[in-house]
């Protein structure tokens, strides 16, 4: 991955939160984002710790006036209709962008659900809270014609100048090359670690992507298990997270005068 070397001629604090799993929260100034947050998981196996799980649904710190709510698709280890109705409920002013399988079920809250169906090489943007949206259909591995489908949505988000990725669940990498990602000047990068043990997507991260910061995500439910030596000896770099609620602020670009 490229160096941390933001050209910014301000710089707004930027925080990432590990929330368990693939959910993060991410924090940049003013502007948060939680991304494949509330979930329950797939018993009868890891689940979000209780405290976690208190904090999230009642929109406590640090989860409090969270701007928006990503969800890349409806599978239990990435999304929960009932932790996310609560938290719209306690917090009137976040807006839940995801695909239709996970919106319809939260049709009622109108307007702060948004249903984002990009299709292959065709993008959805959207705009909500200030908060910049790109939605990109990336296969989950199910075929199109299969009743098992479940889409999903990989983000290319932007808040307050900084921009990260999160591919949610994709079954190939290298679906990403048709969006020529690097163009986005992207910041940081969620990648599923299974996708990271050995480097034969290096140069697909490279110039592809192109991210200066790489997180990798699904820390449950996979088959391999995440297994962090392969991961750190192939991308040592890579930020790895021990417990949930653990922070990582990215450094101020060296030009950063403050």
């Amino acid at each position: 991955m490229k160096s941390t070397n933001l050209n910014r001629s301000s710089f707004n604090q930027v925080r990432v939160t590990f929330v368990g799993n693939s959910g993060f929260l991410i924090t940049v100034g003013d502007k948060k984002v939680l991304i494949d947050a509330f979930f329950e998981g797939f018993p009868p196996g890891y689940t979000l710790p209780a405290n976690v799980r208190d904090l999230l649904v009642k929109a406590q710190p640090p989860f409090d006036s969270v701007d928006l709510i990503l969800t890349t698709h409806a599978h239990g280890d990435h999304f929960s209709a009932a932790m996310v109705r609560q938290y719209l409920q306690t917090c009137p002013n976040a807006v839940f962008v995801s695909t239709t399988q996970s919106a319809s079920q939260l049709s009622d809250f109108g307007d702060r659900v948004i249903a984002a169906d990009p299709v292959e090489a065709s993008p959805v943007n959207l705009k909500a809270n200030g908060v910049q949206v790109e939605a990109i259909s990336m296969s989950h591995g199910y075929p199109p014609n299969d009743p098992k489908v479940i889409f999903n949505n990989a983000y290319v988000v932007t808040l307050n100048g900084i921009t990260f990725f999160h591919t949610g669940d994709i079954a190939d990498l290298q679906d990403v090359e048709q969006y020529r990602l690097a163009d986005k000047h992207i910041d940081l990068a969620f990648i599923q670690h299974f996708h990271l043990l050995d480097g034969g997507f290096r140069d697909l991260l490279n110039n592809d992507i192109g991210a200066s910061c790489l997180f990798p995500i699904h820390y449950q439910f996979t088959e391999p298990v995440f297994d962090v030596n392969a991961v750190l000896s192939n991308y040592p770099q890579a930020i790895i997270f021990k417990n949930e609620l653990e922070n990582w602020f990215m450094p101020a670009p060296e030009n950063y005068s403050g």
